[in-house]
């Protein structure tokens, strides 16, 4: 840097690139330009898609979640100009009181956003207003949970509280499956479940953890797109 004058302000400073540094600031932006954000958010479970699968986001607080996945989201959406070093990026929101939270609503929302980073060892911040949408949907998992989906059923023989409080607490800690229902027959409990792979791993957790013995079977269910479909039955029948 040399002692020189500023090309824009005139100002007798230390120089970047021919400018005074609060001119050098004005000047160059940490953005090049960003992409429309939409996110589309499950009203029953706040569960967000993502290059066209549905992912988990833990937080029970909506605005929270809507945070969470902007930022993940925005990351992406940014385009930086040439020579930045991207530092941080903060979001806050302005978001409508009385929410109304419902399949198929679109909320708008602005996006109060900094973006801090550095061009040459320069230290800028930047502040945006950027309106976004939020699209309340039901996800796969839901609509399949709602319509009392299933693929598989784990038979339980004979009837065992302690299994059967087992297999809900595995369901109800694991993401890619549920219970649709719990049927109560006779000599044990049938359990109707969404997903065949997921009830065949229970069967061999039971009887690793428990004793007793699993067979397996499957029965065709229909046809989609050409191909067979089967539900199967897991049967996990414990020592006499």
């Amino acid at each position: 840097m040399m002692n020189r004058v500023c090309i824009k302000c005139g100002k007798d400073k230390e120089l970047i690139n021919e400018f005074c540094k609060d001119c050098f600031i004005k000047e160059n932006s940490l953005l090049k330009h960003f992409k429309e954000i939409k996110i589309i958010i499950c009203s029953k479970c706040n569960s967000y898609l993502y290059k066209n699968s549905w992912r988990n986001e833990n937080n029970e607080n909506l605005e929270k979640n809507i945070e969470n996945v902007s930022a993940k989201l925005f990351k992406e959406k940014i385009v930086l100009n040439p020579d930045v070093k991207f530092k941080n990026l903060k979001i806050k929101f302005d978001i409508p009181k009385n929410l109304k939270i419902s399949n198929g609503s679109i909320v708008d929302v602005i996006l109060n956003l900094d973006v801090i980073g550095s061009i040459k060892n320069i230290d800028i911040k930047e502040s945006y207003e950027i309106p976004m949408k939020i699209e309340f949907s039901i996800c796969n998992n839901c609509k399949k949970l709602k319509g009392r989906y299933y693929e598989a059923t784990l038979q339980i023989r004979p009837k065992n509280e302690k299994v059967l409080e087992f297999v809900e607490d595995y369901c109800n800690n694991k993401k890619n499956v549920f219970i649709s229902k719990v049927g109560e027959e006779k000599y044990g409990y049938d359990i109707f479940l969404s997903d065949q792979k997921e009830a065949r791993t229970l069967g061999v957790i039971l009887k690793k953890k428990f004793g007793g013995e699993i067979k397996e079977s499957k029965k065709l269910f229909g046809k989609k797109d050409g191909r067979d479909i089967y539900r199967g039955t897991v049967l996990f029948r414990l020592d006499k």
